[in-house]
C-alpha cells in the first residue's frame, strides 16, 4: 500500500511505501533507480531539497537520503512514530512526531537544533512562512513557532 504523496524532481519520483521502503522511480517509465529500506511503514511524503530526500517513518526516525543513489546521509530518532511530512527551509528540517514534539533538525547532519512539546501527538505536516512554523497537534491546537 502506498499512502505517501510522491515528490517529483528532475524527472524522478520519490515515494514512501508501507512495505518499509523509500523509492526513486523514473517519471517517464516507472523504472526503479534505487530503493532504501527503513525499519517500518513510510507514510510520510518525501521532501527533496538540494539533492537530499528527507522523509519520516513509523520506526520513529527521520531519514536524509542522497537523491542520486539513495544512500543514507543521516538519521534522527524521535520518541515515537513520524507520519507527517517534513518541511525544509533555510538549512533546517521541520517535522512532528507521535511523541508530541515538533523538531527542528540540521539539514546537513540531522542534529537537533530545537524541539517543542505539544500536549498530544503531532501527525500534521508543517508549513513555514516568514520565519514561522505552523503545525497542528492532536491536542486540537495549531501552533505557530519561531
Amino acid at each position: 500500500m502506498v499512502e505517501s504523496t510522491p515528490a517529483v524532481v528532475d524527472g524522478t519520483v520519490y515515494v514512501g511505501s508501507r512495505d518499509g521502503y523509500v523509492y526513486a522511480l523514473s517519471a517517464s517509465d516507472g523504472s526503479e533507480y534505487w530503493s532504501y529500506e527503513t525499519g517500518d511503514f513510510v507514510n510520510s511524503s518525501p521532501t527533496v531539497v538540494d539533492g537530499m530526500v528527507y522523509v519520516g517513518c513509523i520506526d520513529s526516525s527521520v531519514y536524509a537520503l542522497s537523491a542520486s543513489d539513495g544512500s543514507e546521509e543521516w538519521t534522527y530518532e524521535t520518541g515515537d512514530y513520524v507520519s507527517g511530512s517534513p518541511a525544509v527551509v533555510g538549512g533546517t528540517v521541520y517535522i512532528g512526531s507521535g511523541d508530541n514534539s515538533v523538531y527542528g533538525l540540521s539539514a546537513s547532519d540531522g542534529s537537533e537544533q530545537w524541539s517543542y512539546q505539544t500536549d498530544n501527538f503531532v501527525i500534521s505536516s508543517p508549513a513555514v512562512a516568514d520565519g514561522t512554523i505552523y503545525i497542528g497537534s492532536g491536542d486540537g491546537s495549531v501552533y505557530a513557532l519561531s
